[in-house]
């Protein structure tokens, strides 16, 4: 006997769409979807911080006091719109985790990463208040933003073995370019750590009565420096090395990509310090920070699990 939900339009219309979103394609396109959100809300993030708009909204969850919308400030609506953002990403990729592990399409790597990317989104809201609440401490914002590269990494994870599930590709975890790939991942930490501790030590509190600093920005330029100079050597050889890997696309683009990214950050970096830090210029720092993260983190991905035939 057949139950009328069975015949229902709306309960079939929902099944069709439920194995297209568990799909192979759908995954790897709702992955990528994930990660392009978890990049946005970098540069949005800095925008709050650099226009000083971090205590737009004094009050969290609710902007002021018993209001929900703030007040016409333009702090208080950069603020704002960051937090509607924030939701929106954190929704998108909740949705995502549950998706990708649900799909029977999905290998282990992006379950893992997907459900790290979640929790690593989520724990954005209690981070958030809290950073709200000790008035933009500098440790506070500065782990804010690398809880968000985190995110961003796992994003990138889930995207990338998404990717080999549509196109049928096996890898298998290499020990020599393992190494190698770790190396990287500790030049690119170490690059990113002295980074937002430079950001921590310099005029961008995020509110302009906010005058907390952590550390002295001469002392963490200098060391944020060295630690860019290691990324961009680890950076060549790993681009060299794409080259003997032409038949594996998946990480020779990246490790390719790489470079050009990396010479336009430091470009950036070197201008912004010249003009004495203007937050147009130290956004767009930031925004092309998260790409140099999201690709380095491809590269040494897939340079460390080369393509393999045999079964896995």
């Amino acid at each position: 006997m057949t139950h009328h939900s069975d015949t229902d339009p709306s309960t079939i219309g929902f099944r069709r769409g439920w194995r297209a979103l568990t799909s192979a394609r759908g995954v790897h396109r709702l992955t990528g979807i994930a990660m392009a959100l978890l990049w946005l809300i970098i540069p949005s993030g800095g925008i709050v911080r650099l226009t000083g708009s971090g205590l737009g909204c004094t009050d969290w969850p609710l902007c002021e006091n018993t209001s929900v919308i703030p007040a016409m400030d333009a702090n208080a609506w950069i603020e704002y719109t960051n937090r509607i953002l924030s939701g929106v990403v954190m929704i998108v990729v909740l949705i995502t985790s549950i998706v990708v592990v649900a799909s029977r399409a999905s290998a282990v790597a992006p379950r893992i990463a997907a459900v790290v990317a979640a929790v690593a989104t989520v724990g954005q809201v209690p981070l958030g208040a809290v950073t709200v609440y000790f008035d933009l401490h500098p440790l506070l914002v500065s782990a804010h933003f690398a809880l968000s590269l985190v995110a961003l990494a796992a994003g990138t994870v889930a995207f990338l073995g998404a990717g080999d599930v549509v196109r049928g590709i096996r890898r298998v975890r290499a020990a020599g370019a393992a190494w190698l790939a770790a190396l990287g991942a500790l030049a690119l930490i170490t690059t990113v750590v002295t980074g937002v501790l430079t950001t921590a030590s310099g005029p961008h509190s995020g509110d302009p009565d906010v005058i907390t600093r952590y550390g002295t920005l001469d002392t963490a330029v200098y060391w944020h420096v060295r630690a860019v100079i290691l990324l961009g050597i680890v950076g060549i050889v790993v681009a060299i090395m794409g080259r003997s890997r032409r038949a594996d696309p998946g990480f020779l683009l990246p490790a390719l990509c790489f470079i050009p990214l990396f010479a336009a950050q430091v470009t950036i970096g070197e201008v912004q310090w010249y003009l004495h830090l203007p937050w147009t210029i130290v956004v767009l720092h930031v925004a092309v920070a998260g790409l140099v993260w999201a690709v380095g983190v491809a590269a040494l991905w897939r340079l460390a699990r080369p393509i393999t035939t045999e079964s896995v």
